[in-house]
């Protein structure tokens, strides 16, 4: 956990710690100290020092620069891509569970200031990492905290082809797929045995009669599309 000094009548410095992975993470030296020093405290901390400042303004102002930031991201990187398309991939990058992620994987959770308790503050990670890029933008402006994003984070921690293949509808394509063959495909569907203490379904797709393929997943759509990924993945 971070810790502060304090100086009579000055503000909370922060530690050579954080400003290290500041400019480890996010390539970013910081400059006005209390931006960040609020980007890291959550709203809980005020019960514990009596803090008259938490980072949800600033998280609003982040979430708002990261779509952003992503949807121009992909817009250079994507010449081709329509509107959907993009606005797909942007969502599943912005996500919280995304974001909690990616704050996870850079140690972000380090350095987060709240009170720990029996509770279990959703998305702590994703939000810190959310106001930390508002107090970026605040603290360099939007052309370095553009830059900041892109660099760091985007090239370094999104794998945009792993997200393509999660995101791939397999029986959308498959569906189309024996609609140009006039065929008709009946999906089967069911709960089977729980696995490691998880309710599994198992789905089997079935052509004339004869079953073509077979999955299983966490879910009736999710098992639906393995079954569908196997037998795209034999055609």
């Amino acid at each position: 956990m971070i810790s502060f000094f304090f100086k009579k009548k000055t503000l909370p410095l922060l530690t050579e710690d954080f400003i290290f992975f500041l400019k480890n993470k996010f390539g970013v030296h910081p400059i006005n100290q209390q931006l960040y020093l609020e980007a890291i405290t959550h709203s809980s901390y005020k019960n514990i020092e009596n803090s008259q400042y938490d980072n949800e303004r600033l998280e609003f102002l982040g979430d708002a620069f990261i779509s952003l930031a992503v949807a121009n991201y992909l817009f250079k990187v994507y010449p081709d891509k329509k509107e959907g398309y993009l606005s797909q991939l942007r969502a599943k990058i912005v996500s919280r569970e995304n974001l909690n992620k990616i704050g996870e994987d850079i140690g972000l959770q380090n350095f987060i200031l709240y009170q720990k308790s029996s509770n279990n503050y959703k998305s702590l990670v994703g939000n810190t990492f959310e106001a930390l890029y508002g107090a970026i933008l605040i603290d360099v402006g939007l052309e370095k905290t553009q830059k900041s994003i892109e660099e760091f984070i985007l090239k370094n921690h999104i794998n945009i082809d792993k997200i393509i293949l999660e995101n791939r509808d397999y029986k959308s394509e498959l569906l189309m797929l024996f609609q140009k063959k006039r065929t008709p495909i009946v999906f089967k569907t069911f709960k089977t045995d729980h696995i490691q203490q998880e309710v599994t379904f198992s789905s089997e797709v079935y052509s004339n009669g004869e079953r073509i393929g077979k999955g299983i997943g966490t879910s009736k759509k999710a098992a639906e599309q393995d079954a569908c990924r196997v037998i795209l993945s034999a055609t």
